[in-house]
């Protein structure tokens, strides 16, 4: 499986459930952005799924997420993102705290969804693949 693209201002780190992307690109603009390894692969699993997003979205005040093709064109992922704008800076402290309030929140909405969508579930707690 392939979790999306990335590029060199970007850090990459892989969970059994997740590929999160720290990106510092944009000098205005800090982003953890994470995909879910859930993938719809059917019309009605892509309802299930945006379903789920919109309920994240119009509930949580974090993260953002969305649903977004895969290569293919005829699956898609989920992704989750949280931004901090760093025009001024960012003390070591805010940035700890950003990344440790952004990790927590997308890590539990990823849990919510393995609850809420099991099906889409086809890993085990090391991230080795099982049969559904």
């Amino acid at each position: 499986m392939r979790f999306g693209d990335y590029n060199e201002g970007e850090l990459a780190y892989l969970t059994p459930n997740a590929a999160f992307f720290w990106n510092a690109t944009n000098p205005q603009i800090l982003q953890l952005r994470a995909q879910w390894r859930g993938i719809a692969r059917t019309p009605e699993q892509f309802g299930e799924l945006a379903r789920e997003v919109a309920a994240c979205n119009s509930t949580r005040t974090g993260p953002k997420a969305y649903v977004a093709p895969l290569e293919d064109g005829s699956q898609y992922g989920l992704i989750a993102e949280c931004n901090v704008v760093v025009m001024s800076g960012l003390t070591q402290t805010q940035l700890d705290n950003f990344f440790e309030t952004s990790m927590s929140m997308i890590m539990g909405f990823f849990a919510d969804l393995e609850v809420a969508l099991p099906g889409f579930v086809d890993w085990d707690a090391q991230g080795r693949e099982v049969s559904l």
